[in-house]
């Protein structure tokens, strides 16, 4: 015969009455709650953790999600706290003027860089040398707002620190991301 805690250590277990009483009272030890993934939970999760849309790696993404869900339910509920947060940012992200965004104050440029053709034009092979290199020096100076970070940097700093606690939630998914990924390079990707 199975018995409670409060039993095997000599106290009266709660019977009908007093259990009824103490459910009423909020005093019972209640559930956790229990979530499940919703439909757009998975490309939200792609998105944010940047992650490629490869069948190995969309497979990978639904097998880590369904380990969370049957291991660690609550964490289901975490993750998608995190996602919720991440799309309030990013409306707020989209929603900054063009003033809001950290742009700098001044910047200044110095060097050729296309510039003017020296006169008269280079006869020897070093000087050759030396007027392409010149053409190459350019140089840029950028004075930055000293009153502090734009909005555009606060908000991306928060969306990467609810990245960074998705990642945690799902370390295995991080030999799948992209970091820092170039839009103008790309995978070979056999399949």
């Amino acid at each position: 015969m199975a018995q409670s805690c409060a039993s095997s250590w000599g106290w009266p277990s709660p019977t009908g009455a007093v259990a009824a009483e103490l459910a009423t009272e909020g005093m019972t030890h209640p559930s956790p709650p229990t979530c499940t993934w919703r439909p757009g939970d998975a490309e939200a999760l792609r998105i944010a953790l940047s992650i490629s849309v490869t069948s190995a790696a969309l497979a990978a993404l639904n097998r880590e999600m369904a380990q969370l869900q049957t291991h660690y339910p609550t964490g289901v509920c975490t993750a998608q706290g995190h996602l919720d947060a991440i799309a309030a940012l990013d409306q707020q992200l989209a929603a900054l003027t063009p003033a809001e965004v950290n742009g700098p104050v001044r910047t200044k440029r110095k060097g050729v860089a296309g510039g003017v053709v020296p006169n008269p034009l280079p006869l020897s092979k070093l000087a050759v040398v030396e007027y392409a290199t010149e053409l190459l020096l350019e140089e840029t100076d950028t004075e930055w707002n000293p009153a502090g970070p734009s909005p555009a940097v606060v908000l991306g700093k928060q969306r990467s620190q609810h990245i960074g606690q998705l990642a945690l939630l799902l370390p295995r998914l991080q030999n799948w991301r992209q970091c820092n990924p170039d839009p103008f390079r790309g995978s070979l990707v056999r399949g």
